[in-house]
């Protein structure tokens, strides 16, 4: 028999009240979703179309069912295209390899030496990473062209710089994060810094540094105005220099640039995908100092 002085709402069976699902529901969480699932539809409608017409044998700009052809891709795959995708991907790994190893050394002097003046210097980092390029574009070109750096290593030395501000910033946090002890335990063992950054402060800020490597790489796969502007030699063009030409004064081949951009995407999808389990073992450092 039920007892007329309890309570209304349901109970578990340690007592604690279950909470009701539609209770939960309020003006902000419903606002918040609608608001997510519009800007997830703004997203997937040019992905969609990508798709779509990288298939299609008349595409246009216009999002509408493909006439089936494997045309675009065997365009997008022509030699002088996987060239092109070829000096990208070199261009990339130069400035991610440079501008992360760099900017760990930088941020471990940040975080575990004293430098005078820290806190402007850091500052004035974090607002160089703010910089864009571009505006040096020409004194950069000036001082390329003199030195006879017009080519793709120098190019992606600089793009690696480009990306170490921010670099520097990331890595400092997760190398902040670190106890000291671990780093003193390792030199009353007589270990050097070098084995100490090898066996200590590298593996403890893969995360961070997967992430530096990911930023860095994809600010140098995406970027056109430099390659274009540094690169004087045509058998070094990159990917997105070999995108216009798919374009003419009288036509665009849509269907070409979207089978040629998905495949231009592959290599930073594969990166995710092999990077992404420093991010799944996340940054942990329970019983470390034990």
């Amino acid at each position: 028999m039920l007892n007329p002085g309890a309570k209304a709402s349901k109970e578990s069976d340690s007592g604690a009240p279950v909470p009701n699902p539609v209770s939960g529901l309020s003006f902000e969480k419903v606002f918040s979703n609608l608001t997510i699932a519009v800007l997830g539809v703004f997203f997937a409608i040019p992905m969609l179309w990508l798709v779509l017409a990288s298939v299609d044998r008349r595409a246009t700009y216009a999002l509408k069912l493909p006439l089936l052809t494997f045309a675009n891709f065997l365009a997008a795959l022509q030699p002088e295209n996987l060239g092109a995708l070829g000096n990208s991907i070199i261009m990339s790994v130069i400035a991610t390899v440079v501008g992360t190893v760099v900017a760990f050394l930088a941020a471990y002097s940040f975080s575990r030496h004293y430098i005078p003046w820290k806190g402007p210097v850091l500052l004035a980092i974090l607002f160089l990473s703010g910089v864009p390029i571009t505006v040096l574009i020409v004194p950069m070109y000036e001082m390329f062209s003199y030195a006879g750096w017009l080519s793709l290593v120098p190019t992606a030395i600089l793009l690696a710089v480009t990306a170490m501000p921010f670099q520097i910033y990331l890595i400092k946090n997760f190398i902040d994060a670190i106890p000291l002890d671990l780093e003193e335990a390792a030199f009353i063992e007589k270990a050097g810094t070098l084995r100490v950054l090898r066996s200590v402060v590298v593996p403890m800020t893969m995360p961070g540094l997967a992430s530096a490597a990911i930023f860095g790489f994809v600010n140098a796969w995406g970027s056109f105005l430099l390659p274009v502007v540094l690169i004087s030699d045509v058998d070094q063009q990159t990917a997105p220099e070999r995108l216009y030409g798919f374009m003419s004064s009288t036509s665009v081949n849509y269907g070409g640039i979207a089978a040629y951009s998905i495949i231009y995407s592959l290599p930073v999808v594969l990166l995710y995908v092999l990077m992404s389990r420093h991010f799944k073992a996340g940054f942990v450092l329970g019983g470390a100092v034990r």
